[in-house]
């Protein structure tokens, strides 16, 4: 792979912005997923593992962001738009290469593949350590009508219900339901019932603006119900299309005002939005982000989450993140799989340039990424530190968020 190569592929995973720079980050562990699996003794046994689970309880330990990763060969469901198979969409084609290498997915049996690697990964994780799968829903238009040419993905919630059912040692499941559909309300309570978590939405890729009156019903439900909305903030550079605005942090206060608990995905840690409190001025989005977690009328509603904080168009705001101890109780943690299986989108080297870990760290990491990128992504976050901060055990011990969602309050 030449320079240029690598420069479209950052871009097409989501790390667009980085090509003036992109020779930094010539990723050191190479381009492809090894795909190993099993973690071995020696590995187990290292003092660095040690020191990751110290004064962890497993048990409590949810993995708040996973996503499903197949093709509906085996009757699941499961579709990609049929683009990302086509080198006439080269930034589409590279993503699903990426995403499935970054899975270790395996052509023919993609389904299949997915729960088996999901299932390998999650066994080599202490006992209790659980994984929240997304469902995805379709776009839709302002009518609430599925577009179904312009979704990038659907992973069906009964998909997501049925994996989490087979394997409940493993795996909880969060629903995505697009507010504007005409049974938005049914879908829900049938979701509610059938064990979902919490709801995720991705607004720019289907098509939700979070500040319309489209959805006040569905969160007089979702407070009625006490399910939280988990919510991708800030930039969308993995999922092409749809209006980059609706991921607007400050869009999220109609649900917070409803009585929503809102999960903020990223922290919203890429991008720039317009300052919805002073019009016509663009800031970063992770400054209106702050404004939501700073607002008191929020601090038992909105939270932030750090899943992808590590990459390296993200990795600039855990310093931030670290010096406001004050929100720690509010921080859940997420891995976002599978990307951190995808080799280029993260450099531990960059993050040890930014005195974030100790050069001891790195062999340890890359070797733990090539066997499992879930206790990589789990072990990267529990290392980090700077200036004597870190994020404590409750950013990790994140199972009674979600329990609280089993139960009316």
């Amino acid at each position: 792979m030449n320079r240029r190569q690598f420069l479209l592929g950052l871009s097409a995973i989501g790390a667009s912005g980085l090509t003036i720079a992109g020779a930094r980050y010539w990723p050191e562990s190479g381009f492809t997923n090894p795909c190993f699996s099993h973690i071995p003794d020696e590995l187990k046994q290292h003092p660095l593992m040690q020191k990751i689970w110290a004064d962890i309880d497993a048990a409590q330990v949810w993995d708040t962001h996973a996503h499903i990763i197949g093709t509906g060969n085996s009757g699941s469901g499961v579709r990609y738009n049929p683009d990302m198979d086509s080198w006439s969409h080269p930034i589409l084609k590279i993503q699903k290469d990426f995403y499935m290498n970054g899975g270790c997915i395996t052509s023919d049996h993609e389904d299949e593949t997915f729960i088996a690697r999901m299932v390998d990964l999650s066994a080599d994780m202490p006992a209790g350590y659980k994984t929240m799968l997304f469902a995805f829903d379709w776009t839709h238009n302002a009518q609430g009508e599925p577009e179904k040419a312009h979704s990038i993905f659907h992973i069906p919630n009964s998909y997501a219900a049925s994996i989490a059912k087979q394997y409940p040692q493993y795996f909880e499941w969060v629903a995505s339901i697009h507010p504007y559909r005409p049974n938005a309300i049914d879908t829900l309570e049938s979701a509610k019932a059938n064990g979902a978590r919490a709801i995720k939405w991705l607004p720019s890729g289907m098509g939700i603006d979070p500040s319309s009156p489209k959805c006040d019903k569905f969160y007089q439900k979702l407070a009625e119900l006490n399910l939280p909305i988990i919510s991708h903030t800030g930039r969308e550079s993995a999922v092409q299309g749809g209006d980059q605005s609706f991921g607007n942090p400050l869009h999220m206060r109609r649900a917070l005002d409803a009585g929503v608990r809102v999960v903020l995905a990223h922290c919203a840690s890429d991008g720039h939005d317009e300052d919805l409190d002073n019009h016509g001025k663009t800031i970063k989005s992770f400054e209106l982000f702050t404004r939501i977690m700073d607002t008191t009328a929020y601090a038992k509603l909105a939270f932030g989450e750090i899943s992808a904080i590590t990459l390296i168009n993200h990795a600039w705001v855990i310093k931030p993140l670290l010096q406001r101890p004050d929100w720690h109780a509010r921080l859940l943690n997420g891995s976002d799989y599978p990307l951190p299986g995808i080799m280029p989108l993260i450099s531990i080297k960059q993050l040890m340039r930014a005195g974030l870990l100790e050069e001891s760290h790195l062999l340890f990491l890359q070797t733990l990424r090539d066997y499992n990128p879930l206790m990589f992504d789990f072990a990267v976050k529990r290392l980090i530190q700077f200036n004597g901060a870190s994020f404590g055990r409750k950013v990790f011990e994140t199972r009674a968020f979600f329990d609280n969602a089993t139960t009316n309050t």
